[in-house]
């Protein structure tokens, strides 16, 4: 069972001092969406060992949330028109 203690302690681990191979992998990671939000954020916490920090591909990815900043959603729609763009 995950406490607000390791999940604050799990936040705070610096991705460049952790291996990508220790990592879990989530490439193949699935989320079925016609489970609850509950159930989904339960099978993606069931696929990572740390939900802060995992693999993709072999490499290290740490994500971080701002209270105030912009929604994932955004920031990936911002990204894929760049990305169209060519920029």
């Amino acid at each position: 069972m995950l406490t607000a203690q390791k999940l604050e302690e799990m936040q705070r681990v610096d991705i460049g001092a952790v291996a990508a191979e220790t990592l879990a992998d989530v490439s193949g990671l699935r989320l079925d969406n016609s489970l609850s939000h509950k159930e989904r954020l339960a099978h993606y916490l069931e696929g990572t060992i740390n939900p802060y920090c995992f693999s993709v591909g072999g490499v290290g990815v740490k994500i971080e949330f701002a209270e105030d900043g912009p929604s994932l959603q955004d920031k990936l729609t911002d990204f894929l028109i760049r990305q169209k763009s060519g920029l």
